[in-house]
């Protein structure tokens, strides 16, 4: 337990560092590396020889991908045939010495994780720095404090109330009663950072004036937090599917106590494309606070 404090201490620590870069190519590369030592777990998660090609694919699709606007565009049907091409080639001159089923699922894990990290950058992109100020850096935290927010909550209610299984087979020592727990400790754990926001924005903007928190506000975070959490436990249950069919218990040992990235950003990457999706909200109105 006090290594995995620790590690969680200095993690936050170094986000909240990354975080100042949010809205510079920095954020972005960083991006990119932290999504390549994610395609090394997946690649050491299904052991499968003969697909480098496709990591190689994965590698150039995600560093396009997470670094727009910064890089050229191409047509997204050039891609869509780069990935198929890749993909097939690398069942067809290794039919002898390949799995079907493990390149496929590297290929679509690979993707998925993708997804869920670009999603956070689309954030970015859709709510510019000019426009917006920290609202799109407020979002992603948001991602975090929703995802991270239930996985805490969850453990702890769960240690304590704990008695009936949510997913015996997934994961044994998740409960119904943890699942409660972690809802409520995610709404709880949003809506403080939101007024947290509230305070600081201001300062940091220089402008002196307070931000008003309205009971609107706290109800759409409160459904939003909500709904998340429960995306956030479902990301969580997918990735321990997928351990638990090959036969291990982390996916790296990136970070002691918590092993690897995906272990760490599972549940934040299938919450990132919903809070994503509200952030075109937010921008028809104007704003975090307009909403």
């Amino acid at each position: 337990m006090k290594t995995r404090v620790i590690s969680s201490l200095a993690g936050i620590a170094l986000l909240l560092v990354i975080l100042t870069a949010f809205h510079k190519v920095t954020f972005n590369i960083i991006a990119v590396i932290v999504y390549l030592i994610s395609l090394w777990e997946i690649r050491g998660t299904f052991k499968e020889k003969n697909t480098d090609v496709v990591y190689m694919v994965l590698a150039v699709l995600g560093a396009y991908f997470l670094l727009q606007p910064y890089v050229p565009q191409v047509n997204h049907m050039f891609i869509v045939w780069f990935v198929m091409t890749a993909f097939a080639a690398s069942v067809v001159f290794n039919f002898h010495t390949i799995d079907f089923k493990n390149v496929s699922a590297s290929l679509l894990f690979g993707i998925y994780v993708l997804m869920g990290f670009y999603s956070i950058l689309n954030m970015k992109t859709n709510m510019p720095y000019a426009t917006f100020g920290w609202d799109s850096t407020f979002m992603f935290i948001s991602c975090c404090t929703i995802a991270w927010g239930a996985d805490v909550f969850a453990y702890f209610a769960g240690y304590f109330f704990g008695k009936h299984k949510l997913a015996p087979t997934l994961s044994p020592k998740k409960t119904k009663e943890g699942a409660v727990g972690g809802t409520v400790g995610s709404i709880v754990v949003t809506w403080v950072f939101f007024w947290l926001y509230s305070v600081v924005k201001p300062i940091i903007e220089g402008t002196g004036i307070a931000y008003t928190i309205t009971p609107k506000q706290l109800a759409l975070l409160g459904v939003l937090a909500f709904v998340g959490s429960f995306y956030s436990m479902f990301g969580d249950l997918f990735a321990s599917a997928i351990k638990r069919q090959v036969g291990i218990k982390d996916y790296g040992n990136i970070m002691p106590g918590h092993g690897g990235v995906l272990d760490r950003f599972d549940s934040v990457i299938l919450v990132s494309p919903l809070v994503s999706a509200l952030s075109f909200v937010v921008v028809s109105r104007g704003g975090v606070f307009n909403v």
